[in-house]
């Protein structure tokens, strides 16, 4: 797939010097693009993984992270628990948090829709649904008197139906623009803005790890894209910064598609 955008050299929107940012869900492609974003500026990086921490130290060796900036935090995010045990150790190790972007989530295994068992519904709803409210609400609850932003994750395709072998996961990323616009409407009087992105077609191992496309399969997808190939997680990474940054200080309750015009 392409990595056209990667060979971009762009301005990076800041962040005001001081702000701590949890980014849960930082060890996955557009994670790691996030993660160095930020690094950017002069904040506090909470790092989140679940299984793979060695991609985030990797950004420490290279020198491209600060290592008395950046923690690491390892959760299981598939339930409300544990999204809030996420929260309160960030908050307890940098005294607060004033942006949270929420990148965690998946197919938890392709299914045909006619096969689709409860179990399997309920896992992709708790894993894309439940556990995000959850990070969302603790969040919300730290950013009363101080005001904040969060940044959720949903997906393009829910708003076109989703796919026939990621029907729950379609459903629960509808259902995080549903909890992103409520949520932006009960903290705008605090001051919290809450927003979601929403990658079309991108260039992360969900296509190939969580749903076994091929080489073939995959140029055949770019194909269907107006712009003919996939979008890097760069690209998304610079959408979630610019939402964080100053320059979207007037943006709230949005859910942004960056799909390369699909469904156009």
């Amino acid at each position: 797939m392409s990595d056209q955008a990667n060979d971009t050299q762009v301005a990076i929107p800041q962040i005001e010097s001081g702000k701590r940012v949890l980014i849960a869900g930082a060890s996955g492609g557009i994670g790691r693009e996030t993660v160095r974003l930020f690094a950017h500026s002069d904040v506090w990086i909470g790092a989140h993984y679940y299984h793979n921490a060695q991609v985030l130290r990797q950004l420490v060796e290279e020198g491209q992270l600060e290592q008395s900036r950046i923690q690491l935090f390892q959760a299981n995010l598939t339930t409300a628990e544990a999204s809030q045990k996420l929260v309160d150790a960030f908050v307890k190790w940098v005294g607060g948090i004033d942006i949270l972007v929420q990148l965690t989530g998946g197919v938890t295994q392709p299914v045909p829709w006619k096969e689709l068992t409860e179990a399997q519904w309920k896992a992709d709803l708790d894993l894309n649904l439940t556990a995000p409210f959850f990070l969302a609400q603790a969040a919300m609850k730290h950013m009363q008197e101080t005001g904040g932003k969060i940044i959720l994750t949903s997906t393009a395709s829910a708003r076109h139906g989703g796919g026939s072998t990621s029907m729950a996961y379609g459903v629960a990323k509808a259902g995080i623009e549903c909890v992103t616009k409520g949520l932006a409407r009960v903290g705008a009087p605090h001051g919290i803005l809450v927003n979601a992105i929403c990658p079309g077609f991108i260039d992360t191992e969900i296509h190939t790890r969580q749903m076994y496309r091929t080489e073939e399969d995959l140029r055949q997808r770019a194909n269907l894209v107006p712009l003919k190939r996939a979008g890097a997680p760069l690209e998304v990474a610079g959408l979630i910064v610019f939402l964080a940054s100053p320059l979207g200080n007037y943006i709230t309750g949005e859910c942004i598609p960056i799909s390369g015009g699909d469904w156009l």
